[in-house]
């Protein structure tokens, strides 16, 4: 994922690649609807909660935290929901049951509170929503309502003092439940959180420094050890100029299944299932890919962006690069079959806005924007060592989007459905726009 950039790993490798594409005179399909993700702006803006849902939330807000902005609380309800529902299945109906203590989540609603208080003028509310939050955290954890609210405030001045990167992160609503509960265990044992370094950085960063700086600042907590799956919907316009659709779904550790369509019809998908790899195109059946035939096409295989990983990989620096007005570091990704590329990390934000591969193209990445948590570049220039350019724009990254290992799974090889839901229903919707 990242993706990460969580940009689509491996998409050099796909746009100059030949072996994948449908052969010509293939017959087309109508729109496949098993593989349409509908466009984010054609979705019902509808929430997904009820109205008494909604208001209980908005009642709650106003009790624990009445200098909310009106404007805001909705947002703030619907977030806090959305986390909720997605943290602790079921825990909804529970929330809003008169039997059920709301303190075990009240932590919860108030980091949604600090997040929805980003003017300069509300620095003071920040601060004083994060004391509450972690009082709330201590009374959760068995601490007395009072006394838990009077040993916060001393709390989050040893946090400030010793660690103002983390009590920025707490005061924003950027420090999720567990990493709270993590920073107080260790504050309240020792007395104090660690002394952060001085604040001159060394003259040159070791690989391992850049690697888990990029990871520190490319995700909130540890998003990305939370995210099971995701699944990536971008437009993609290739060295030709023909203008695709990409469709990719992966799912710990290994599952991947990438759609490619054009022209409203699916040409060619390629999976992975844990165990083998399969490739289908229309007219044709289901066949096997072995690894070798898949070549670097089986990094997609890669989960999340090697820099997030570690695991299973070495690092080695780089001479630093730049351009015009930005430096970036450059570090080498050595994977364990001897396949690696050099990354380009931006020196002041550690983005990773460049790649270089070992076939000689590079790829651009920029439109940075986090989702889940995570931050992904949504748009990636790929050029090739004559000049030529692919470009991939993405339009939407659901995380945990519910994906079943039946997905990757190859199908049987009788069974065509996909291809030839197609073309039966290409008549129907020709009729259709008549």
């Amino acid at each position: 994922m990242r993706i990460p950039t969580t940009t689509v790993l491996l998409l050099t490798t796909l746009a100059f690649s030949h072996g994948w594409v449908a052969a010509e005179g293939t017959a087309p399909a109508a729109k496949d609807p098993a593989f349409s993700l509908a466009p984010a702006e054609s979705q019902p803006s509808a929430s997904q909660f009820s109205d008494a849902q909604l208001a209980y939330v908005q009642s709650w807000i106003k009790q624990k935290a009445p200098e909310c902005p009106l404007a805001l609380s909705a947002a703030v309800a619907a977030q806090f929901l959305e986390e909720l529902q997605r943290t602790r299945p079921g825990k909804i109906d529970q929330l809003i049951s008169a039997d059920v203590p709301s303190g075990p989540f009240e932590s919860m609603l108030l980091r949604q509170v600090g997040l929805k208080l980003t003017g300069a003028a509300q620095a003071s509310l920040r601060e004083e929503i994060a004391r509450r939050r972690v009082a709330a955290a201590l009374a959760a954890g068995g601490r007395e309502a009072r006394a838990a609210l009077a040993e916060a405030a001393g709390l989050i001045a040893k946090i400030k003092d010793s660690s103002p990167s983390q009590h920025r992160r707490l005061t924003e609503g950027k420090m999720d439940d567990d990493d709270l509960e993590l920073l107080l265990k260790k504050t309240s044992q020792v007395g104090s959180v660690p002394k952060e370094a001085a604040p001159v950085k060394p003259k040159v960063l070791t690989a391992a420094d850049i690697v888990s700086e990029f990871s520190r600042r490319n995700q909130v907590g540890s998003a990305m050890q939370k995210l099971q799956a995701y699944a990536v919907e971008g437009k993609l316009k290739t060295v030709t100029g023909e203008e695709q659709q990409l469709f990719l779904f992966k799912m710990r550790p290994d599952r991947f299944r990438l759609v490619i369509r054009s022209g409203g019809n699916t040409r060619y998908i390629l999976a992975a299932d844990g165990e083998r790899f399969w490739q289908q195109v229309p007219g044709q059946p289901t066949q096997l890919v072995s690894a070798q035939e898949m070549g670097p096409r089986i990094h997609l295989t890669e989960f999340a962006d090697p820099l997030f990983v570690g695991e299973g990989y070495t690092y080695e620096r780089k001479e630093d690069g730049g351009t015009v007005g930005k430096e970036f570091h450059r570090v080498a990704v050595h994977r364990a079959d001897g396949s690696g590329y050099v990354v380009c990390i931006d020196a002041a934000t550690f983005r990773e806005v460049a790649r270089e591969n070992d076939n000689q193209t590079v790829a651009r990445y920029s439109d940075f924007r986090e989702v889940g948590g995570v931050t992904y570049a949504f748009r990636e220039e790929v050029t090739d060592a004559t000049g030529r350019k692919t470009v991939l724009e993405l339009t939407r990254i659901i995380p945990n989007p519910g994906l079943i290992q039946d997905f990757f799974e190859m199908p049987a090889q009788h069974n065509q459905s996909y291809f030839e839901a197609e073309r039966l229903l290409a008549p129907v919707a020709q009729a259709a726009g008549k």
